[in-house]
């Protein structure tokens, strides 16, 4: 039986590659955290109502300054920047620690007809942001069925 080499096998499986090291408590929880920060970007929902659209974005971690939300030509774009750095230092052992992290995000997501850009309202709160597009009700579509002969 024949079987396709891949030479990239072993980094999938990290603990053959390295069995000590991966067994540590304290790699594992830098590990950990290397993971979660540049794990995938901020998960967004969308929802209809009858009366308004809603956006929901998740930033944790970020602060409002951080963020930026705007429409152009009928298309909300989010955009988001995370820059964060930890000093950590002990003068009776000698040593020194500066650990930077930095993340971005980008989403542009188009806009139905309908919305009334001048209503738009944001809040971020605990890390998740919401905006509300409201409907303009006279713009909304109108169905007409067809009939089939």
């Amino acid at each position: 039986m024949l079987v396709r080499y891949n030479p990239f096998t072993s980094l999938f499986r990290r603990e053959r590659l390295f069995p000590r090291v991966f067994d540590e408590d304290d790699f594992a929880s830098l590990w950990k955290g290397f993971s979660d920060f540049f794990a995938d970007e901020p998960r967004v929902e969308l929802k209809e109502t009858k009366d308004k659209y809603l956006v929901r974005a998740e930033f944790p971690g970020y602060d409002k300054d951080e963020i930026k939300a705007e429409v152009v030509d009928h298309t909300l774009t989010l955009q988001a920047e995370h820059k964060e750095e930890k000093w950590d230092q002990d003068e009776k052992e000698g040593w020194r620690s500066i650990e930077t992290r930095r993340g971005s995000f980008y989403r542009s997501i188009p806009l139905p007809e309908d919305v009334k850009v001048d209503g738009i309202k944001a809040e971020l709160k605990n890390g998740v942001l919401r905006l509300t597009l409201p409907r303009d009700q006279s713009k909304s579509k109108k169905v007409r069925e067809i009939p089939i002969h």
